[in-house]
């Protein structure tokens, strides 16, 4: 795992023109046109409006899903939030955020699937509601009670799209009901397993990508109040329940709040809304702390197998160094070896590798070098 020192790092939104390359763009454009040619409920979500203060990603619910699928294709193609201020202030979301990439990255059609599928219901349930006494009140943009029926007719949706592009359509806000559990319902089941199979994932997936569904709006609404980590529990509950690998299952939930909640949403002003991460790992840490000593324990195997690597790159390896000096088996090689480790660090001298000393010399400057570069040391 690399780090960088804090003088050096910047903001999520300073270092997302990594993710958002014309690349990553045009590959996520493409997989969305191919999924929603394939699939007619996807294509609804190109002329469904969204609003602040959720989303100011685009006017339509596709260019919400559509970030989400360039970030993931950013972070399944090396990009990475784990360098800004954000990541690095908190080892707690550090750990995570590590954790979270790793998931995207390792199983990205996965997530990919979550995209498609997570807001196919919104444009059934879409209604558009008008601050009172406002322009978009006097259009009909009202409450169900108060109407004739329950959620936005097409037409109303065109006239809110002729306000908007007018610049009379603040203060109405797009609302969804239950879409967010609405995804499991039956008359989605068709397209649940589509969606699915196009993202090149076996059947067995679509109960998995489901419960990532039911979850996805508590991962934001769990926490908004302090004192109520506890209901994180409600996570594993869940994913044991549903009979799905519960460890798993929570780190997917963590790249959620990431690529859904985070990076793949766009706050008032532009900004990233980094809060939903935070008390989300915050709240898992206080519920089930063994979490974040299994990252500590993973992070502490890489850095140990990652200095050892960068040693037997500039010439350290022990059975190299032993071969070199002609040191037999013994203590003597422990001696020998943090002696080295001294060299390395600046604290001690090369005088005790007689002949050898100059050669011992240059691969420990060259490797100090390295390992300073990616934050590590001996």
């Amino acid at each position: 795992m690399r780090t960088t020192s804090p003088g050096h790092r910047r903001s999520i939104d300073e270092i997302l023109d990594g993710a958002f390359t014309i690349e990553h763009r045009a590959s996520a454009q493409k997989f969305f046109d191919g999924a929603a040619q394939s699939i007619s409920r996807l294509a609804r979500l190109r002329t469904t409006p969204q609003t602040p203060p959720k989303h100011t990603e685009g006017p339509w619910v596709s260019d919400h899903v559509l970030r989400m699928l360039t970030v993931i294709d950013a972070i399944a193609n090396g990009f990475s939030v784990q360098e800004s201020e954000e990541a690095g202030s908190d080892p707690i979301i550090t750990l995570a955020l590590h954790d979270a990439e790793n998931a995207a990255r390792e199983s990205p059609a996965l997530f990919r699937a979550y995209a498609l599928i997570h807001d196919i219901a919104k444009p059934d349930r879409l209604l558009l509601v008008a601050n009172p006494g406002s322009a978009g009140e006097k259009e009909g943009f009202v409450r169900s009670g108060r109407r004739a029926n329950e959620y936005s007719t097409e037409s109303e949706v065109i006239r809110f799209d002729k306000m908007r592009r007018a610049g009379l359509a603040e203060g109405i806000e797009a609302t969804f009901d239950d879409a967010d559990r609405a995804v499991i319902a039956p008359e989605y089941a068709a397209d649940r397993e589509a969606i699915v199979r196009f993202c090149g994932l076996e059947g067995a997936y679509v109960k998995f990508v489901m419960e990532l569904c039911w979850s996805h709006g508590d991962i934001a609404s769990f926490f908004v109040l302090p004192g109520n980590e506890s209901a994180f529990l409600a996570f594993p509950a869940r994913a044991g329940k549903a009979g799905i690998n519960v460890e798993r299952y929570l780190d997917a939930l963590l790249t959620i709040a990431l690529v859904d909640h985070g990076i793949g949403r766009m706050g008032p002003m532009g900004l990233i809304a980094h809060d939903v991460f935070h008390r989300f790992v915050h709240a898992e840490h206080a519920a089930m702390p063994e979490r974040h000593a299994a990252r500590e324990a993973r992070q502490a195997h890489a850095r140990k197998a990652r200095v050892k690597l960068i040693l037997a790159e500039n010439g350290l390896d022990p059975a190299e160094i032993f071969l070199l000096l002609g040191t037999s088996l013994g203590p003597e090689r422990g001696v020998i070896m943090h002696a080295i480790y001294d060299v390395i660090r600046g604290e001690g001298s090369v005088n005790t590798f007689g002949v050898h000393a100059s050669v011992v010399q240059e691969r420990a400057a060259k490797a100090a070098v390295a390992l300073a570069r990616e934050g590590l040391s001996v």
